[in-house]
């Protein structure tokens, strides 16, 4: 791994560290401070799609300007929002900082656009999952402090916390190396107008589409199980210090597992990424107030769902020209927001109904993202032109040593 990479998995493990004081207990919180579970699901479907929003204009950013720059704005805007949610005194206070915060995320194709600028030759499946490991490592013992802390303290604190634990991360990103904008295109080539980078996206779009479908049908059972176990029993405080530390252990386990799974086979990670999940909302489901293992062993495998999305993220970078890196990284993260706002929105309603009823549906979609990413060709993507050129070459030579 590089002095940059090496950077970028501290300034993330201090990002995880920070959000993983309140993350796992965010349903959870918006709730006590007054709002209905279908409310809550139709603020956090409006924040993933404020989200999903951002992520191209920040893929854009990324490709014209120095990548770091474009970090720095989403760790400020993140640190402030993270202050807005703490000195929130109610619940119609809430949701502003809980929208911006979502808006940070924008940045994440600059992360990685970057980690992948400073991979070299390695595979960008193990290497975006590792250097996003450092996330998942900083949010495990986070939970646990958290639901200390809610319980002494009060949870609003958590959130102030963490918007100084954020200051330090962005320390970290500071002495990240900058890149300058287009330094792998030649001085001479012209850029690419907007219409003509967009339309060299075409040939993804079968695997973007795919992506979606799986993402949607995992976040339906997953975005209210704070709720859910709540419902049985569980306090604040138990959700974050089990279910949030159990989580984080699971994203950075599965995380390194899976993304050594994923080199050179493609599909192999995305399917075993969902099936952990099935495995999870089932054991949600046989979950009773006296057998609470099955509860911690379920947030351990929804661990799963982020290395599912950094692969997808590693498979597009290590396929697109890196002029339009960012945008290719944007246009899947907006995708990934999306599955995860019209999952929150369907999530809430199911709740309403019956608080067993979101598992229960995305038990039985689930599988029909299986079916459709293990149908699918061996590699997800098209080649890309320099590997065409090669194939192409290497044909000409075998045709002209069998004519000789």
């Amino acid at each position: 791994m590089t002095r940059d990479n090496r950077l970028m998995t501290l300034a993330l493990f201090l990002w995880g560290a920070g959000e993983g004081l309140f993350l796992y207990i965010l349903p959870l919180y918006m709730q006590q401070l007054g709002a209905t579970p279908e409310e809550v699901g139709v603020v956090l479907a409006l924040a993933a799609f404020l989200t999903a929003c951002s992520f191209i204009p920040g893929g854009l950013l990324a490709d014209h300007f120095d990548p770091r720059k474009v970090m720095l704005g989403g760790w400020v805007i993140g640190g402030l929002s993270s202050l807005m949610m703490g000195l929130a005194p109610n619940w119609a206070a809430f949701v502003p900082g809980i929208l911006i915060y979502n808006v940070s995320a924008y940045c994440i194709p600059a992360i990685n656009s970057t980690i992948a600028e400073a991979s070299g030759d390695a595979p960008l499946e193990h290497t975006i999952t590792l250097t996003f490991a450092g996330y998942a490592a900083g949010s495990i013992l986070a939970p646990l402090i958290g639901g200390r802390l809610a319980d002494t303290i009060g949870t609003r604190w958590l959130f102030i916390i963490g918007s100084v634990i954020f200051l330090i991360s962005l320390g970290v990103v500071l002495q990240i190396r900058r890149q300058p904008a287009h330094r792998h295109r030649s001085s001479q080539a012209p850029t690419p107008p907007l219409s003509a980078r967009i339309a060299s996206l075409r040939p993804f779009v079968p695997f973007y589409a795919r992506i979606v479908l799986v993402i949607f049908t995992m976040m339906i059972g997953a975005t209210l199980v704070a709720n859910y176990l709540s419902a049985l029993g569980w306090s604040l405080g138990d959700v974050n210090t089990w279910g949030g530390t159990a989580q984080s252990m699971g994203m950075l386990l599965l995380a390194i597992g899976l993304g050594r799974l994923s080199a050179g086979r493609q599909r192999r990670g995305l399917l075993l990424g969902q099936g952990l999940v099935m495995l999870a909302l089932t054991l949600f489901l046989v979950t009773t107030p006296s057998l609470r293992i099955t509860a911690v062993a379920g947030y351990f495998l929804l661990g799963g769902i982020s290395p599912v999305r950094e692969l997808a993220n590693a498979q597009i970078a290590g396929q697109v020209n890196a002029n339009v890196r960012g945008i290719a990284l944007g246009v899947n993260e907006t995708l990934f927001a999306l599955g995860r706002s019209g999952a929150a929105a369907l999530a809430g309603i199911l709740f309403t109904a019956n608080i067993r009823l979101p598992l229960i549906v995305s038990l039985a979609l689930i599988p029909i993202g299986m079916a459709v990413i293990a149908l699918s060709r061996t590699s997800t993507l098209p080649r890309k032109a320099e590997e065409i050129v090669v194939m192409a070459s290497s044909g000409a030579v075998l045709i002209d040593a069998v004519e000789e």
